[in-house]
């Protein structure tokens, strides 16, 4: 019985740690810049030299990073837009260094015009259906984090942010839930963005911090 159990149990961590392999390489994959599909045939490979990438990492990147249809790209992007400008907005009041200054104002002036791209969407493709949606928080509250806490708080927590948005947007693209081509190119400016500023936020973690 004991055996049987060791079995099951040694069968069950093999298929989670196969799982935590594909997301690492997925992520990798999405931070490379590569717009093609990853090859997943070959993916324990590159894994193994990603260091940076760390178990919280995949946790909290892989957090919301499932969509089913474009009504549910369009509902989970409002959202994941509208806590990225709040948190932006708190950033900016606290925030010492005029780099982080200008960023904040940049997520807050595009995803604000994300955002009511993406509402006009909904009520002329999708005017009978329910938009409420059970959003899961990514960002942890800043209001009482000031100068290098605020700004170390804000780069970390929005790396994760920004990779889900990159393989949200990636999903989209690469499925066929897309039913209006417009949002096809939405999805595409939203991936190409954040992933060059997760690359510009990972650089300013390893000037600053």
């Amino acid at each position: 019985m004991k055996k049987t159990t060791l079995v099951i149990l040694g069968v069950s961590l093999g298929a989670v740690l196969l799982l935590l392999i594909g997301m690492m390489t997925y992520i990798i994959y999405l931070l490379s810049g590569n717009n093609t599909q990853p090859n997943f045939q070959n993916m324990s490979g590159g894994m193994m030299g990603a260091g940076m990438m760390d178990t919280e990492m995949m946790d909290e990147g892989m957090m919301h990073a499932t969509i089913e249809s474009e009504h549910d790209y369009l509902v989970h992007m409002i959202a994941h837009h509208e806590e990225a400008v709040a948190s932006a907005t708190v950033l900016k009041a606290n925030t010492d260094r005029p780099e982080m200054k200008q960023f904040a104002d940049t997520i807050i002036t595009t995803q604000t015009a994300e955002i009511n791209q993406m509402k006009s969407w909904l009520d002329s493709w999708y005017p009978n259906i329910d938009h409420q949606v059970d959003y899961q928080p990514m960002m942890r509250d800043l209001t009482n984090l000031k100068g290098d806490a605020v700004d170390q708080a804000f780069l970390q927590d929005m790396i994760f942010h920004h990779m889900d948005a990159v393989m949200m947007s990636q999903q989209l693209i690469t499925s066929d839930y897309a039913d209006h081509q417009e949002i096809i190119p939405f999805a595409q400016t939203i991936r190409d963005t954040q992933r060059d500023e997760i690359h510009m936020m990972r650089n300013w973690l390893a000037e600053w911090f």
